[in-house]
């Protein structure tokens, strides 16, 4: 079943405060870069929410995008009773690609 989902107010302001407008010197990604990445993405995956992994609570689920700028981001996703999917949270590690020998 293909779900609506939609994207907490929460999630895209914590964006706008934790990354810049413009990509940094040394790669890190910008704001814009994290919505057209790694949110696009969870959104799309999102939409196939019986697929993803259930957890303790059925109603929520977690999906991990690992992205070149801003390193392993953990979206969480809760089923409401319309049946539709809210992006709550995400939580991103922006030194993960710094402690890689590559």
């Amino acid at each position: 079943m293909i779900r609506k989902v939609f994207v907490a107010s929460a999630v895209t302001e914590r964006a706008h405060r934790e990354f810049s407008e413009t990509r940094s010197e040394a790669g890190g990604g910008s704001e814009y870069d994290f919505v057209g990445g790694p949110l696009a993405a969870a959104v799309f995956a999102f939409r196939d929410f019986d697929a993803l992994r259930t957890g303790i609570i059925s109603s929520v689920r977690s999906y991990t995008i690992v992205d070149p700028a801003f390193g392993p981001v953990v979206f969480v996703g809760v089923l409401l009773t319309d049946g539709s999917v809210e992006i709550v949270e995400f939580e991103s590690d922006p030194d993960y690609w710094a402690g890689i020998e590559c």
